[in-house]
């Protein structure tokens, strides 16, 4: 049995399967890349599978591509993972079950793959959020601009910074990166790194406080590998957490 798992996020889609009850993180793609022509390599690394499930966060236009694409290429029908009330030992946190991003709760069901609780489990992508777990509860959480977003909102509201839309934008960090920028496109490219990795730790601090307890932490997403760095306790770097966290889902309700 080969089970192909999909998260589709607002700009990329990864992707991981299970074969014979092994799991295999696929790796990641632009959304344009996936569905489009040349897409041959994706479809021969992931193979004919026997059951494909999603998650998204993405629109309806992108999920309707979605379903086309694997009933052309596998004449199969994707199984659709969303958040819940309640499943697989964790309870929401939010008034309205429903309205809490998909990607946080598979998110969160991956984390406790890792650890019981207490956990934070902080996905950095378009936005960051920030998700806490204790006693098989979710706390509840944030959201705020990702390191992408705020820079494109310093680009579009300041006039003279117009230039950050040309960036090469890469998540696995510069290597010559210092504290103090020389140039603007650094002092953007710094700053909003730096003010992101505060909020974060500030975060993490006041939890611990007000629980009285020392959260695990758990940090996934596309901005994931520039900012683990910069946090100011243990991280567990879990690219795809999102993916692992459908799988247990699935497993879970299998058994």
């Amino acid at each position: 049995m080969n089970k192909l798992f999909l998260d589709l996020g607002n700009s990329r889609i990864k992707w991981a399967s299970v074969y014979d009850d092994e799991y295999e993180y696929g790796g990641a793609e632009s959304i344009e890349n996936f569905f489009g022509d040349g897409n041959e390599r994706i479809l021969e690394e992931i193979g004919e599978p026997d059951e494909v499930y999603f998650t998204s966060v993405a629109g309806e236009e992108v999920i309707d591509n979605l379903k086309t694409f694997v009933q052309k290429n596998w004449r199969l029908i994707p199984i659709q993972m969303s958040a819940q009330k309640d499943c697989c030992g964790l309870v929401s946190g939010y008034t309205k079950p429903s309205a809490l991003g998909d990607d946080r709760w598979m998110a969160m069901q991956g984390a406790l793959g890792y650890y019981s609780d207490p956990c934070i489990v902080i996905d950095a992508g378009t936005a960051l959020t920030i998700d806490a777990i204790l006693d098989g509860r979710h706390l509840g959480g944030f959201i705020v601009p990702g390191l992408k977003s705020l820079r494109s909102a310093l680009a579009t509201d300041t006039a003279d910074l117009q230039m950050i839309d040309s960036f090469e934008y890469s998540e696995e960090g510069d290597e010559n990166e210092t504290l103090l920028a020389k140039d603007t496109n650094s002092a953007i490219l710094g700053g909003t790194l730096y003010m992101t990795a505060s909020f974060i730790n500030q975060v993490i601090h006041d939890l611990n406080e007000q629980v009285g307890t020392s959260f695990k932490v758990v940090l996934t997403g596309g901005d994931s590998s520039r900012l683990k760095s910069l946090i100011d306790c243990d991280v567990n770097w879990v690219p795809d957490l999102v993916l692992q966290g459908m799988v247990n889902i699935e497993e879970c309700i299998k058994n």
